[in-house]
């Protein structure tokens, strides 16, 4: 039986995939039942609260088997990974900065490759809440910074709360990620704007938004 899931805020899809059954996200994407949900939502990872996608029926596998012989299955297990990249805003150099990480069950304590770039694969039943302790100094037992990170959360880069996130996280204060096109939000627009040599007129249209989509990474 054919059905229909609305997506909800931190959910991801591959998520949606395992609940219905499927191990994998690719299942559903590729789906012909979902191609209006694939042509607005290019990248997977990247989903809204309230699209609708397409659960279609599962079909039970008949595979032919040979008498007397070793009959050989595969069986598709698609992996989920959390990525951080960190940086200095003046482009000093990172390598070495210890990090420690604690995801769902997970806890990684370990230092900064030279590209800032820690990626951790997610157990299936791990929550998708986490909090990063950043020690920029050398021997300090508290940490320099602290933040959470919700997975799943990070809104597409065609709507506001999408480019409110990602201004944020550059260090570009847009206030609340809410959706809402204020006077916090407009200056945080324009610091990006400023920036990167962009028009400065508070507003995301497509050339700010491009940029912030190339600066962020995704």
């Amino acid at each position: 039986m054919t059905q229909q899931h609305t997506v909800a805020q931190g959910e991801t899809l591959l998520r949606i995939a395992r609940q219905y059954g499927y191990k994998t996200s690719t299942a559903l994407y590729n789906h012909p039942s979902n191609a209006e949900f694939k042509a607005l939502r290019p990248d997977p990872n990247l989903i809204f609260p309230g699209d609708i996608i397409t659960i279609p029926a599962k079909k039970e596998k008949f595979m032919p088997l040979r008498a007397s012989s070793i009959n050989t299955f595969v069986v598709q297990n698609e992996k989920e990974y959390f990525r951080l990249k960190v940086f200095y805003e003046d482009g000093r150099d990172i390598t070495g900065k210890r990090i420690v990480l604690n995801i769902g069950s997970q806890t990684i304590d370990t230092v900064l490759p030279s590209n800032g770039l820690i990626e951790v694969e997610l157990n299936e039943s791990d929550v998708l809440t986490g909090a990063v302790d950043l020690y920029l100094k050398e021997g300090e037992t508290t940490p320099t910074k602290s933040f959470i990170v919700q997975i799943g959360h990070l809104d597409p880069i065609d709507t506001l709360s999408g480019v409110q996130a990602r201004c944020n996280s550059l260090g570009f204060d847009c206030g609340k990620v809410d959706g809402l096109n204020g006077a916090k939000t407009k200056a945080g627009v324009r610091d990006f704007q400023y920036e990167h040599n962009l028009e400065v007129d508070g507003i995301a249209g497509k050339k700010t938004k491009a940029k912030l989509q190339q600066v962020f990474g995704s």
